[in-house]
């Protein structure tokens, strides 16, 4: 009798999977790098979210950001090699990153390794809910063919919302065409912005952040059922206020709390707080 093929999952560290799920799911998580006051930062490792946050509105330059190397996903890569027969790399939006060619280059180097690449089509946890469900499929028996076919069935149902608590680190990354010519008229709302394949949406303004908690709330019950449903925030000082609203109103849901890492913060900037979530069918 044949064994099922082993099936391991990787990404990059913007899926922003809750640590201990990564832990508990056997998830590989290649760090991006954040590059500021003339450092080279890997992701989660040589600075933490917190720290980060609490840098950011004080320093003089924005920070960049950076794909990790060919040479550290080959080493990802390698690193599996007798743990898995196939690996599934759901990635940051094509759209937005070089990092799936990137490590389509680094999987090159390891040719006893069959590597599947996804385009997330998303970012934080709009990748991470693929990558968790696709480790639980793959923790599950699944085989890389069922695994693929379900991410290509839940990336249409996926939502990401947040409102930012101000315009200006997006107007300064200039990936956003709308945020420069809305920056002067935004300087005093918050803006509420959805993701979707890998580009932000202007959906609503609001003045206040007690009135963007609400609208976050409002829209929130309005999409009907949901299969999977987490709050993001990028160290915002309202995160366990607003949890606690939203595991209220879905008190049967599992909803796990993912903090927004530092390269997609460097875009959005400290204290935005939202949801990612999977529509039900």
């Amino acid at each position: 009798m044949q064994m099922a093929s082993r099936i391991r999952i990787l990404t990059d560290s913007t899926s922003d999977v809750p640590p201990e799920l990564a832990r508990q799911l056997n998830i590989t998580v290649v760090p991006a790098y954040i590059q500021m006051e003339g450092q080279s930062l890997r992701d989660g490792e040589q600075i933490t979210r917190e720290e980060f946050y609490r840098r950011l509105p004080s320093l003089t330059k924005i920070p960049t950001t950076a794909v990790p190397s060919a040479y550290e996903f080959a080493a990802a890569f390698r690193s599996l090699v007798g743990q898995a027969d196939e690996v599934i790399a759901i990635l940051l939006a094509g759209a937005l990153s070089s990092m799936i060619s990137v490590a389509e280059l680094g999987a090159r180097e390891v040719p006893e390794l069959k590597v599947h690449f996804v385009d997330s089509q998303q970012l934080a946890m709009g990748i991470g809910w693929q990558v968790i469900m696709a480790a639980e499929a793959a923790a599950q028996g699944a085989s890389a063919e069922e695994i693929l076919a379900m991410l290509e069935d839940i990336r249409p149902r996926i939502r990401l919302l947040a409102v930012l608590d101000t315009v200006k680190y997006l107007v300064h990354s200039g990936r956003v065409s709308w945020a420069k010519g809305f920056a002067a008229r935004l300087l005093d709302i918050k803006p509420l912005i959805e993701f979707r394949q890998g580009e932000a949406i202007l959906v609503g303004q609001v003045r206040t952040r007690r009135r963007a908690m609400e609208e976050l709330l409002e829209r929130l019950t309005k999409w009907g059922p949901l299969e999977r449903l987490a709050v993001v925030h990028s160290c915002a000082p309202d995160g366990e206020l607003f949890h606690a609203r939203v595991q209220a109103l879905f008190p049967d849901m599992e909803v796990p709390v993912s903090e927004i890492g530092p390269v997609i913060g460097t875009h959005i900037g400290p204290a935005a707080l939202g949801v990612a979530v999977i529509l039900s069918r």
